[in-house]
């Protein structure tokens, strides 16, 4: 049985395969790496700390090899060398010349101390310092570096800078400049002429920074108004906006100029005196006295002495609220027609302001524009003649050097005191050491396992066999979760199984492994109990010779398997029946050797036993070790053949299915046992927070049940 030819128990695409996992690598050999990295930092350590003691220093210094005569004139035109590399690389090997660095360090006088050592001799001194010497000529460009590494930092500089003056020196006297003080004199006229020029500028653009009131001329610095007089016409517009509407408001009012307005004005007018709360609580203390004195009036007769006096009173309330209206609506007419013309008045002198303000920010923008583009016409004028004046500069700087230096080289940067050490130091070489371990200890994990050539995952059988397994069990460990999910697999291992074992009246299961510890016994019954849960009668028969295993054990007065080949005798009195998680059972006995015999007995044995179980399992020995195996294997209905991770490598698995293939079983599969859950990544680890998760939902949901039934009474 290929598993070409059936479902899997489970899709082992998913399992975490190949040899490249580092989170699984560094958990399972976190020890090995702590061990290298201890053991890295404890040898490292002392040892950084000893060579970190001495420090090294080092001074580069360079000198400029033109390719011709230096330009005074923009238009004039040198002569040029025939064979610029060849030069720069004759000059490269003369700086180290012995006789230049001989008199390099005469001319140290007394500071050539910082570099001979006492009781060296002139010569080893020279040709030590020849040999520390690194002179390299810079590709593209047109210099040469020369480079010194010492161990004291004090004077290194000014052994390198003696070097080049007296290669300078030395090869000044080979080389004669043509019209020197005739060329320097023009430059020297030129650039006092264009100071003046300069100096002129400056003054003139100092007084117009101070009139202007500014610090400094900017090319976009004219537009300094702009935004001002742009605030301001933003302003005046809404001014007269304003000043609009406030005509429009006021006219509403107008009485005195809009005949309509006197309509719009009491309606306004009516409307806050309705609403003002003063006449409303005076209108409410006339109308109750008035109340009071109609009910007092009515009850009079006309020749009552009080009926007039009564009756005057309440023509006076009339009056006196005819009154209070009138009044306070005269008081509000008023105040609203005085509150339009004020604002009408406030509107028309921000907008005559705003128009006065426009005009002065206008003369003002025109002044300062003008004198502006004067200063930064100016400062464009400096920065041309600074221009010049820099490359006359340059040009007297570089005839100056050419005092001192051929024509055709100078001294562009002198060496300076080295500050920090290039070498050496405990700090960086102890965090060297520390990098290292750190590194080795992450690797190291990772390398164990990449060369680890064992059989890990289910994935690395499919690849040697050419074969998907028929299931990938993998051990639960205390995990109550993993348990559940292991039982699931086994489920489907065994109903896989079990549409094969019905396909026929009974079965001959066997279970072999490629090395011990691979849990067939314990694979056995495990397959038993699930055989019977579905409803096959199963037994388990021990057909391992080379190593019993206790469990098979039944009763004291039980016989085994090599009994019942020997002697004539029942079989009940040999089966040990199912107890606890053991199944029905039959023992191996004790063998005299580690091989089984009387193989014709031995199938007769087994017809018997598959005449009353219609599920038989023989627990085999491993295939490499037991001859036994590779017999039984071609009669048996089918061979299951376990992997055990980490226990297999690739030729022991291969060897073992070319001896199963040699006797040609009926069908043939599978099983990778032992597998590892990696936390660091894999499908059964998913799968086993799935089931952690379902657990915690469905305790949840319980205990929410519990909580809401009523208590008993």
């Amino acid at each position: 049985m290929s598993a070409q030819d059936t479902d899997l128990t489970e899709d082992t695409s998913n399992v975490a395969a190949g040899t490249f996992m580092p989170m699984v690598s560094w958990r399972q050999h976190y020890k090995i790496s702590a061990a290298v990295m201890l053991a890295i930092l404890c040898i490292g350590l002392p040892i950084a700390w000893k060579k970190g003691g001495k420090l090294s220093y080092a001074v580069t210094a360079s000198v400029y090899v033109a390719p011709h005569f230096v330009t005074i004139l923009q238009d004039s035109k040198e002569e040029e060398l025939n064979s610029y590399f060849m030069f720069v690389q004759q000059q490269a090997r003369t700086i180290g010349r012995y006789d230049i660095v001989r008199d390099a360090l005469k001319a140290l006088g007394d500071r050539r101390s910082v570099w001979q050592a006492p009781g060296e001799t002139d010569r080893e001194a020279i040709e030590r310092l020849q040999a520390a010497l690194v002179i390299k000529p810079v590709r593209d460009t047109y210099l040469i570096t020369v480079d010194l590494e010492g161990g004291a930092a004090d004077g290194l500089h000014e052994v390198l800078n003696s070097v080049i003056v007296t290669y300078l020196e030395r090869a000044h006297r080979d080389e004669v400049f043509f019209a020197r003080e005739q060329r320097l004199g023009i430059l020297l006229k030129r650039s006092e002429e264009l100071k003046k020029e300069i100096k002129e500028s400056l003054a003139r653009q100092m007084e117009l920074t101070k009139e202007l009131g500014i610090t400094a001329f900017a090319d976009n610095g004219g537009g300094t108004y702009d935004q001002m007089l742009a605030d301001i016409r933003t302003a005046l517009a809404a001014a007269q906006r304003r000043r609009v509407n406030a005509e429009l408001m006021f006219a509403v009012y107008d009485v005195e100029h809009n005949k309509s307005a006197e309509a719009a004005l009491k309606a306004a007018t009516d409307e806050i005196v309705d609403k003002d709360f003063n006449l409303m609580g005076l209108k409410a203390g006339l109308r109750a006295r008035h109340e009071k004195l109609m009910a007092q009036f009515v009850e009079l007769k006309e020749a009552h002495p009080q009926y007039q006096q009564i009756k005057r009173e309440l023509a006076e309330l009339e009056e006196q609220t005819e009154t209070a209206v009138t009044n306070l609506s005269n008081r509000v007419s008023s105040i609203l027609v005085e509150q339009r013309r004020s604002e009408l008045n406030i509107a028309q002198q921000l907008e005559d302001r705003l128009k006065q303000e426009l005009d002065d920010a206008l003369k003002k923008a025109s002044w300062f524009s003008s004198h502006y583009n004067t200063g930064v016409q100016l400062g464009n004028n400096i920065r041309r003649l600074q221009k010049q004046l820099d490359a006359v500069e340059n040009r007297i700087s570089f005839m100056e050097v050419e005092s001192q230096a051929p024509g055709f080289l100078r001294f562009e940067t002198a060496a300076r005191p080295p500050l920090y050490p290039t070498g050496g130091g405990r700090k960086k070489m102890v965090m060297m050491v520390g990098v290292v371990a750190l590194l080795a200890g992450l690797l190291i994990p990772i390398l164990i396992d990449m060369f680890d050539k064992r059989i890990r995952t289910a994935g690395q059988v499919h690849k040697l066999v050419g074969y998907k397994p028929l299931a990938a069990l993998f051990d639960p460990g205390g995990q109550l979760a993993a348990r559940r999910v292991l039982a699931d697999l086994m489920r489907r291992l065994a109903l896989s199984l079990y549409r094969e074992c019905r396909q026929r009246p009974s079965s001959l299961l066997m279970l072999t492994s490629v090395k011990p510890q691979a849990g067939v016994t314990s694979l056995s019954f495990e397959l038993a109990q699930e055989f019977e849960a579905l409803g096959l009668r199963t037994i388990v028969v021990e057909v391992n010779p080379v190593k019993p295993d206790p469990r098979y054990l039944g009763n004291a007065g039980s016989k085994s398997l090599l009994e019942l080949i020997e002697q004539d005798i029942g079989l009940s009195a040999c089966i040990s029946p199912a107890e606890g998680a053991l199944p029905d059972r039959l023992a191996v006995g004790l063998p005299t050797s580690g091989h089984l015999y009387a193989y014709p007995r031995l199938i007769a044995v087994l017809d018997n036993i598959r005449a009353s179980y219609p599920v038989v399992i023989l627990d085999t020995p491993p295939v490499l070790l037991s001859a036994d195996t590779e017999y039984l294997a071609g009669i048996a209905d089918m061979t299951l053949l376990l992997v055990g991770a980490l226990q297999v490598n690739p030729g022991e698995l291969k060897r073992a299915v070319k001896i199963l293939e040699r006797v040609r079983p009926k069908l043939i599969s599978f099983i990778v046992t032992r597998l590892a859950i990696y936390r660091g990544g894999g499908y059964y680890a998913s799968m086993i927070d799935e089931y952690d998760k379902a657990e915690q939902v469905a305790a949840q949901i319980i205990a929410g049940q519990l909580h809401k039934q009523p208590p008993k009474p």
